[in-house]
């Protein structure tokens, strides 16, 4: 059996992701729970990409989108406070204050609704955009590769020095052209 190194790396650079979103405002031991959980996420979207055969080479989506998506949802849910009815929200390490200073309780349900609303509104923005790049790039024919192209790889075409690609085998000038 071999270690999956790339797998190993993206599973580190899931916990990263996944705890951005709530870094500052959730303790130590949720932060670490948030990347742990992170790292799951991470695996099973992989495999859900390789199981509907899409082709993800470096895990990006798994890596950035589920576990971004995890991240936001996992700011919710472990912004605690003084026991679990306080939310931080965008006031740090303080209570989300009412206007007579108390601290408010009871808004955590609010909280991940407003976080279901942030990823919905980012797949949205994202999709459109992106949508709208490939489009252009598609009527355009820039979307694809030559059939050459696709064949011998981008690295044989538009990448030197050519003995770098042989993969053990003697180079000579006319095996990059």
């Amino acid at each position: 059996r071999k270690y999956d190194v790339g797998g190993l790396c993206n599973g580190i650079l899931a916990g990263l992701v996944s705890i951005t979103a709530g870094c500052g405002n959730v303790e130590v031991g949720s932060a670490f729970a948030i990347g742990l959980i992170g790292a799951f996420v991470y695996q099973g979207a992989s495999m859900l990409l390789q199981k509907l055969k899409i082709d993800d080479p470096v895990d990006a989506s798994p890596v950035h989108g589920a576990c971004g998506i995890w991240g936001v949802i996992a700011a919710g849910l472990f912004d605690w406070g003084q026991g679990v009815d306080h939310f931080h929200g965008w006031s740090g390490f303080s209570c989300m204050a009412n206007e007579d200073g108390s601290c408010q309780t009871g808004i955590g349900g609010t909280a991940i609704g407003a976080q279901l609303i942030l990823i919905i509104a980012v797949i949205l923005w994202a999709g459109t955009l992106s949508a709208m790049a490939f489009a252009v790039l598609k009527v355009n024919g820039l979307a694809r590769i030559d059939d050459s192209t696709e064949q011998h790889g981008m690295d044989h075409k538009q990448h030197t020095p050519t003995k770098a690609y042989s993969m053990g085998v003697a180079s000579s000038p006319e095996a990059g052209k």
